[in-house]
């Protein structure tokens, strides 16, 4: 279950933290904020002291993984970007304009980590890739819930689209626009290398030390499926 806020005054109300479409019990940590059930794959996110139904998916491991799987969650959005040049086409603003228009999904780290900007970010590396994985619906691995609420991860990811514009030119030449689509609550499977997460397709790893609540995640992804 999980305590909402009230008016000033009145009591807290408790969020029972079931699904709306199979009545399962939803896997949360604490802080979680958004769930996926363990039991029908459908995704949930508290939203006014309510649960909202948001797209909930998973990405199939590499085949043979030579590591046990463990499943990060991800928020994801659908992108449509554009950057048009404010004066002459040079050839930094010829790229600005392509690389815009590359991107065609975004992701965000929803799980809490310590330190992010020291051990680097995977959500902007995968919005770098923008890797063409295999993703499934349904059941699925039982993976964790999400810390982070859709609404701060659409502001940080749109941040990462601007920013690998600015890359190729000067945001101040172009006439920029980036619209984020709903967003789905997205299980990313990392290998689990018992003291170091290695991404399977980036090839980059984090010290299993600045994860908040692993052992939790280990026991969540106790289920997980290839």
């Amino acid at each position: 279950m999980s305590t909402t806020g009230g008016s000033r005054g009145a009591q807290p109300r408790v969020l029972a933290l079931r699904c709306r479409a199979c009545s399962a019990e939803l896997p949360a940590a604490s802080s979680d904020v958004a769930f996926r059930c363990s039991q029908c794959g459908r995704g949930w996110e508290i939203i006014g002291g309510e649960l909202l139904e948001r797209a909930a998916m998973y990405v199939a491991p590499p085949p043979n993984p030579p590591h046990a799987v463990l499943y990060l969650p991800y928020w994801s959005f659908g992108v449509t970007a554009s950057a048009k040049p404010r004066r002459r086409l040079g050839e930094g603003v010829a790229a600005a304009r392509d690389r815009a228009g590359r991107f065609k999904r975004a992701y965000m780290s929803a799980y809490s980590i310590y330190r992010p900007t020291y051990v680097g970010e995977w959500g902007i590396v995968y919005t770098r890739m923008q890797p063409e994985w295999e993703v499934r619906t349904g059941h699925g691995p039982e993976s964790p819930g999400a810390s982070l609420p859709s609404g701060e991860a659409a502001k940080i990811v749109k941040h990462y689209i601007l920013a690998e514009i600015d890359r190729a030119a000067d945001l101040g030449l172009l006439d920029v626009s980036v619209e984020l689509h709903d967003p789905q609550l997205l299980a990313i499977p990392c290998y689990d290398l018992g003291t170091m997460l290695r991404c399977p397709w980036s090839g980059a790893e984090l010290p299993v030390t600045v994860l908040n609540d692993l052992a939790e995640m280990r026991r969540e992804n106790s289920g997980a499926v290839s």
